[in-house]
Order: structure tokens, then C-alpha cells, then sequence
């Protein structure tokens, strides 16, 4: 058996319902970026397309991580968390943002 491919992915991009089916972009920062500029650039690494069904599972198994990570204290919960889930914050922040 072959080993799953792997696609390394700085944060989700867009994400969109049409033609009936979850379209999330996975986007990574783009090399080279200039310095003076305020926001980092994205650009699109993959696209994953599934149901809606498969998308609900897939949200409810993140919140079940988010919630492992906030029991590790890995990530701090913020004080302002939606009521549909928690809000967390990454304790490691980076310095370059």
C-alpha cells in the first residue's frame, strides 16, 4: 500500500458552496513577499471538494481537535467565542506577524 500524499497548507483560503458540493481552498504565503507590505499574500496550493455531509463530519471532528488543543494548552480559547464554537488563539505566535 502506498503512502497518502501530503499537501503542506498555511491556512484555508476560500471556501464555497456551488454546484451543490464544499469547494476549501488550501493556501500557503507566497515566496518573496516585499517587506513594506501589510498583509501576506496567499496563493492556492489545492482545492478539496466534498459533500456537505462529509463537510459537517469533517467540522465536527476539527472541533473536536480544537477542543484536545485547548485541554493541552497548546492554544488559548479567546474570550469572544462564537456561540456555534470555540474561538481559540495560537499561543506560539509568529514574530513575522
Amino acid at each position: 500500500m502506498s503512502a497518502p500524499q501530503e499537501v503542506y497548507a498555511d491556512t484555508m483560503g476560500e471556501i464555497t458552496l456551488s454546484g451543490g458540493m464544499v469547494r476549501i481552498e488550501l493556501v500557503s504565503l507566497a515566496g518573496g513577499q516585499a517587506k513594506d507590505t501589510e498583509s501576506p499574500k496567499f496563493e492556492p496550493r489545492m482545492r478539496v471538494v466534498m459533500s456537505p455531509d462529509g463537510f459537517l463530519r469533517s467540522f465536527s471532528a476539527m472541533e473536536n481537535l480544537v477542543k484536545q488543543l485547548v485541554d493541552a494548552g497548546l492554544v488559548k480559547q479567546k474570550g469572544n467565542a462564537s456561540p456555534g464554537g470555540e474561538a481559540v488563539e495560537d499561543s506560539a505566535k509568529s514574530p513575522n506577524f
